[in-house]
């Protein structure tokens, strides 16, 4: 190399914080330890991603200001086919910065629907926010149990209804993805994938209105019982008829036989003094066996 190419390189490498230039006598030149001068690009690197990205989340809403008044065709996608549907909840899954919702019943747009993806796992490590509300028919299904089991244990928080309108997925409260149809109204899965809007707004309030009024699914919660003894059975008993499943499903979850299930549930009913599962779960509530 040329002298002009060492200083230049020198340079560059004092500029960086990886080498000291000392000015004095002898302008001599001394490393510096690689551990701190690298810790130190990286740390800088990190802020200009941190930069980057706060940008880039203030353009995307200019851009879609613009988009709503010159192309407003163009905030809505139509999606066609499984893969095509499952792919982009995938990729919209992985760009969630804060809260993930989610409304599932199915048909399902997969036939991995009943596994935990990547994308799933990244949200939960990320510690982003992930609340979903199933259709209680789902509960009926152990695989989809199972796969519910494993968000809830790792920080999904999950609610049932006995019916729910849609099969909906809103990330951020920015973008929106609705089924439009599946294997039960049609043979093609379709669905639209909606940009930040008064729709997103509005899908995001329906979800927020749903959820207010679902029961919580647990797994477990280690609560005392109604005699004051800590019974991990009863108090997962109560969170499984709290979130509406089925005795049949119950007995598969608990690996019980269904007339256990029933002798439990009559056990139950017995120590609250109620007549019936509904007196049941009001007479729990107030006793604190059942959390909000």
């Amino acid at each position: 190399c040329s002298a002009a190419q060492v200083r230049a390189a020198l340079d560059r490498l004092v500029s960086l914080g990886l080498v000291r230039h000392n000015t004095g006598n002898d302008d001599r030149y001394q490393a510096v330890d690689p551990l701190a001068g690298l810790a130190a690009l990286v740390r800088d690197r990190r802020h200009a991603l941190d930069r980057l990205e706060a940008a880039s989340y203030e353009l995307s809403r200019v851009f879609t200001a613009g988009l709503m008044r010159t192309e407003p065709q163009r905030l809505f996608e139509v999606v066609e086919g499984r893969a095509a549907t499952a792919s982009r909840i995938h990729d919209l899954l992985g760009s969630a910065r804060t809260e993930v919702v989610g409304i599932d019943t199915p048909p399902y747009v997969a036939p991995s629907s009943t596994h935990v993806s990547d994308a799933e796992l990244g949200l939960l490590r990320r510690g982003v926010r992930f609340r979903s509300l199933y259709a209680s028919q789902v509960l009926d299904e152990p695989a989809l149990v199972a796969r519910i089991q494993w968000m809830v244990d790792n920080g999904e928080e999950a609610r049932t209804l006995p019916q729910v309108p849609m099969k909906l997925l809103v990330v951020d409260r920015e973008t929106a993805v609705v089924l439009l149809a599946g294997e039960a109204t049609a043979p093609e899965t379709l669905s639209v994938v909606a940009a930040r809007s008064a729709l997103t707004d509005g899908l995001q309030a329906i979800f927020e209105q749903l959820w207010s009024h679902a029961s919580p699914i647990r797994f477990g919660s280690g609560r005392r019982d109604v005699t004051g003894a800590s019974d991990a059975d009863t108090s997962e008993l109560v969170d499984l008829l709290n979130a509406g499943m089925k005795d049949e499903s119950i007995a598969r979850h608990l690996s019980v036989s269904p007339r256990t299930v029933r002798r439990r549930i009559a056990a139950l009913l017995d120590e609250l003094d109620a007549t019936g599962r509904f007196q049941a779960g009001a007479r729990a509530a107030q006793r604190g066996l059942i959390r909000p």
